[in-house]
């Protein structure tokens, strides 16, 4: 064993095996990260969600009608004449 390498199977307290779901590598749980697809992958794997995933689409505007019933309106017969100034 070379300097710097640490064997996957030695004991590590509170750290487990793993294998990497792309590579099928054997490394520490502490290793890796978990995706937005659910995947093990080492660090090095790893990449965000792309946006394109969401798209911004335009909102429909929504039309109102008037909240004002017809009963309420005052109908042209029924204004008063108006009055002579």
């Amino acid at each position: 064993m070379g300097r710097g390498y640490k064997h996957v199977s030695s004991f590590s307290p509170n750290d487990s095996n793993t294998i990497v779901d792309r590579t099928g590598f054997k490394v520490k749980l502490s290793e890796t990260m978990k995706t937005w697809e659910g995947w093990q992958v080492i660090e090095a794997a790893w990449e965000p969600r792309q946006p394109q995933d969401f798209p911004i689409t335009a909102q429909k505007q929504q039309v109102y009608k008037d909240a004002r019933s017809e009963q309420a309106r005052p109908s042209e017969e029924a204004l008063p004449p108006p009055t002579p100034l």
